[in-house]
């Protein structure tokens, strides 16, 4: 007979065996598994792939798009303010020469304005002497004709 202590080797030897048999079947079948779902997922991603290749390309085609219509937009904008500068300063410039001539018109006018109340002083003390001398005149011929003296009113 065998020793107890070698058959108790050999039977928890055998139980170890056995044990890691189980476990590489029990591994396997887990592998097997894993692998199964890996492929489930490889293909749904290819799927998505195939699916999502044209969206891609369409949704980088409209970024393109979008891009070439906010650089001819910008393009347009800043063409519009460099117009609107240009306009502004001519306005500006207008407004400048409008108001020189304003000015030199207002002097115009303060000049016209002073000769025309000199004309009418003078026309107006011509016209005093005038009918002053004609009045002087009338008495002195009615004091030649002796004529009682009347007196003429002023208009």
């Amino acid at each position: 007979m065998e020793d107890p202590l070698n058959l108790t080797i050999q039977v928890i030897q055998a139980l170890a065996v056995l044990v890691l048999g189980v476990g590489m079947i029990m591994l396997a079948r887990a592998l097997r598994r894993i692998k199964r779902s890996l492929d489930k997922v490889d293909n749904a991603l290819d799927s998505i792939g195939r699916d999502a290749r044209p969206v891609l390309d369409r949704a980088r085609a409209v970024g393109e798009n979008l891009n070439f219509i906010v650089m001819s937009v910008r393009k347009e904008v800043e063409h519009a303010s460099e117009t609107i500068s240009r306009a502004n300063e001519r306005l500006e410039a207008a407004l400048d020469v409008a108001d020189d001539r304003v000015q030199e018109l207002g002097a115009l006018i303060q000049v016209v304005q002073g000769e025309v109340e000199d004309t009418l002083l003078t026309a107006t003390s011509t016209l005093r002497g005038i009918r002053t001398g004609a009045k002087l005149l009338r008495r002195r011929g009615r004091n030649d004709d002796e004529e009682p003296e009347v007196e003429d009113r002023e208009e």
